[in-house]
């Protein structure tokens, strides 16, 4: 079993995504929308765990095989515009190739960092959406196991 892997039969609890419909199909009509490898930030209220807002990361570095996020521009807007709107950062959401549906070596070390540099987040939401299929599939990050992905429920509000 390798470092991403999800452990069968653990006792933790793998809570649902909770996301707003128009979210869902916001995401569908951006990445799902366009070729593998583009992305955005998933965004709802304080202190909940409910998706209800999502920003297409179009400055974004994007190639075939990669999305690197626009952390200076999502940065500045986090703290000019959605903090002060009482909105923080669920996760992010970024499309792969073919059928590689799992989150990448590299998506579990930047979603660790995040997860190190927000220690209020028990929780990182990382869907993967497969565009040629177009298809979501809901995938989340615990703050007490940041090693492993596990795969989700998608509960649609």
């Amino acid at each position: 079993m390798n470092k991403n892997s999800t452990i069968p039969n653990t006792k933790v609890s793998i809570p649902p995504i909770w996301m707003n419909r128009r979210v869902m199909c916001q995401i569908m009509c951006t990445i799902g929308a366009r070729p593998a490898e583009t992305g955005g930030i998933l965004l709802g209220p304080i202190g909940s765990s409910v998706i209800t807002a999502f920003h297409f990361d179009q400055s974004a570095s994007c190639s075939g095989v990669t999305y690197s996020p626009d952390h200076l521009t999502l940065r500045r807007m986090m703290q000019e515009a959605w903090l002060p709107a009482g909105v923080d950062m669920k996760g992010f959401v970024h499309s792969h190739p073919g059928s590689f549906d799992r989150l990448s070596e590299g998506d579990m070390i930047y979603i660790r960092r995040l997860l190190e540099k927000n220690p209020d987040m028990t929780s990182f939401a990382a869907p993967i959406v497969i565009p040629g299929a177009f298809r979501l599939r809901p995938i989340i990050v615990l703050s007490s196991q940041p090693a492993l992905q596990h795969p989700t429920t998608l509960r649609l509000i």
